[in-house]
């Protein structure tokens, strides 16, 4: 890559002006999403955002809203309380990989120092510095939470990291899309902050007007910028940074609608609807833009590699980190993984074939299936004292990759295979959450040797990939969607972390 500032400012400068777009139409919702929620207007005239009440439908997903507003969970939710491993698995990790402080949280070294190198936007020591500026991040969005008055201190710290003398033009670029992104967060923060004491009904969402400028914003909310000058130029790349979050939205509709997190995309993009078959239409259509990062015979597409890794590696992240009660989610939804797996789920299309500029449900014009090549993978596991054996049928990159032994049967076991059980009945949902439980630290350090022990090569990088996609052909995060719902009930707005008085500003 050339380091002639004049040469890379010109071959980069689509990336540069999506960059700024991206920022300036996040900043613009964000004020008059602040503006509504201080004045307390919903939305009407010519606002591009608006407050609405949810509509819930007469069907199984309702059935787990009307469980939550009678307080099933007992007012429990876990979003954002990170939880450290005390499995001796994850102490030898944390020995092996030097993780101290809030690197020693599954949920900061996974973030970081596994999904921050998994991209591969380079192969040497420049990929360390965008994990580096992926750290940042964690620590910005996370640190009230994991350090309390010591914040301040942290955050210079880290931010001290930053300052590596005569970087070249590329990693400049990208330390500047990381600073823009803080700047969003640290605005989003504070507004959060002056409102946090405002209650809410557990039943309102954020709706937008254009589906652009919601794209953009929830580009923004995902902060994967440090890694954007690898996704491919143009509406696609802003797509695929959209994503992101969609896909990490997900598993947390529920506790979103608690806190009236205004970046819940998935709310957005079924414009408020809680009915079942809203809620099908979007994951149906989610998993159609997932596609389109694969070719139609089922590997990742070369341009595309990063965007997919980040995407699909921050669905893995989410299934052992504790930061959401996923699995007790799932073990609430799983009955509705057919429901889910009945839908068209091999149609490909991006965001624009998906929905109109005002967010209506589209079908693609195109006719491209996407065809998956998958091969019978024998299993024998253990859970609840009980041996359980069998075959799954999954993609062949997930097959090859465990024969090889470049991905251990146990990281499949604890992703697939016994959420597979259950939903097959062959286990309780008690048995699950039990076992699920006990090897979560376990889990966390598998995935992170894994990816360190293959270099996180393409072939590791493609296994990891067709795994999560299993899960989301056939219909395990819409089970979680539903069962996320558990936790829609009144609280108050962004109640699910502590606010400082804004730790953070961009370095000089």
């Amino acid at each position: 890559m050339s380091q002639d500032p004049t040469a890379w400012g010109e071959r980069f400068e689509p990336w540069m002006r999506d960059c700024a777009e991206m920022v300036e139409h996040g900043q613009a919702l964000l004020a008059e999403i602040r503006r509504i929620r201080r004045s307390g207007v919903g939305m009407g005239g010519q606002e591009r955002v608006g407050l609405v009440p949810v509509m819930v439908g007469v069907d199984p997903v309702g059935a787990l809203i009307a469980r939550a507003r009678l307080g099933e969970n007992l007012g429990r939710s876990t979003k954002s309380k990170l939880s450290r491993c005390g499995a001796a698995e994850w102490s030898d990790v944390m020995a092996e990989f030097g993780l101290q402080g809030v690197a020693a949280y599954p949920n900061f070294a996974l973030g970081s120092w596994w999904m921050g190198l998994l991209p591969g936007d380079y192969g040497d020591w420049r990929q360390d510095y965008i994990a580096i500026l992926d750290y940042s991040f964690y620590v910005e969005y996370n640190v009230d939470t994991a350090y309390g008055d010591q914040n301040d201190r942290l955050t210079r710290e880290i931010l001290a990291l930053w300052d590596i003398p005569a970087l070249p033009a590329d990693l400049q670029a990208r330390r500047a899309h990381v600073a823009a992104d803080l700047a969003y967060f640290d605005t989003k923060r504070r507004d959060e902050a002056d409102t946090s004491n405002l209650p809410t009904t557990g039943l309102t969402a954020w709706v937008y007007r254009d589906r652009d400028h919601w794209r953009d914003l929830k580009a923004v909310d995902s902060g994967i910028f440090a890694h954007y000058l690898s996704f491919v130029a143009g509406p696609a790349g802003r797509d695929d940074m959209m994503l992101t979050g969609l896909t990490n939205d997900w598993v947390d509709i529920g506790p979103d609608l608690r806190h009236q997190e205004c970046g819940q995309s998935v709310l957005a993009l079924t414009r408020g609807s809680l009915v079942m078959s809203d809620l099908l239409d979007c994951y149906e259509r989610t998993v159609w833009m997932l596609n389109a990062q694969w070719t139609d015979t089922g590997s990742v597409r070369a341009e595309r590699y990063a965007a997919c890794m980040e995407t699909l590696g921050t669905c893995l992240w989410q299934m052992g980190n504790h930061r959401q009660d996923l699995w007790r989610y799932y073990a609430l939804g799983f009955d509705l993984c057919p429901a889910a797996q009945e839908r068209e789920l091999y149609a490909v299309g991006q965001l624009a074939d998906c929905y109109a500029q005002d967010l209506t449900p589209i079908t693609p014009i195109s006719e491209l299936r996407l065809r998956v090549p998958r091969r019978d993978l024998p299993f024998t596991v253990d859970v609840g004292g009980i041996r359980h054996t069998g075959t799954v049928n999954l993609h062949t990159a997930v097959r090859d990759a465990v024969e090889t032994g470049v991905l251990s049967m146990a990281i499949v076991e604890y992703q697939f295979i016994i959420p597979w059980l259950l939903r097959e009945r062959r286990i309780s949902p008690e048995t699950f959450l039990n076992h699920m439980d006990r090897a979560y630290c376990r889990h966390f350090a598998e995935v992170m040797r894994s990816g360190h022990t293959n270099d996180f090569g393409r072939s590791y990088g493609e296994a990891v990939a067709a795994l999560v996609m299993e899960q989301w052909w056939h219909g395990m995060y819409f089970a979680i969607g539903a069962g996320s719902l558990v936790e829609a009930q009144p609280d108050q707005v962004a109640g699910d972390r502590m606010h400082g008085a804004g730790n953070w500003s961009p370095p000089g």
